[in-house]
């Protein structure tokens, strides 16, 4: 476990379970894969494997597993869906009882109001649902 990370704030916890849906493929591939290119480059690669790998090996599992190509594009998207939902209220919820996270939803509001908020959770999480769902359906039964 990293150094910091409060386990004792169970809203975190279960949050850190949610919270990569939120990001867009693009921004997370950006964000911590080819901007973290640091002085360690086998780091670096591992850190960009770690994001990629997992997500394309549970759509080639659900693809494999679903019936059809359509359930399959079905299934990824409505776990993506409910995944953002469910960081969306966590994040909701958290500013009265997470210290550690109970700032995140307040910041939000106040930078994008509470639309806007609201939009900045789900969205990333319909264009994560669309883009591994494609994966899915790309690589499901005929």
């Amino acid at each position: 476990m990293a150094p910091g990370f409060p386990l004792d704030d169970i809203y975190f916890v279960i949050s850190t379970l949610f919270a990569p849906i939120a990001n867009a493929p693009e921004t997370t591939l950006l964000g911590f894969g080819l901007l973290h290119l640091s002085p360690n480059l086998l780091v670096a690669i591992l850190s960009l494997l770690g994001i990629i790998v997992p997500q394309f090996v549970a759509v080639i599992i659900g693809a494999r597993l679903g019936d059809s190509r359509k359930i399959s594009f079905l299934s990824w998207f409505l776990t993506a869906m409910i995944s953002s939902i469910v960081y969306f209220l966590l994040l909701l919820w958290a500013p009265g009882v997470s210290p550690t996270i109970g700032g995140l939803w307040p910041s939000l509001v106040l930078m994008y109001g509470v639309v806007g908020a609201i939009l900045y959770v789900i969205i990333p999480g319909v264009v994560n649902a669309f883009f591994y769902g494609c994966f899915s359906f790309l690589f499901g039964k005929d």
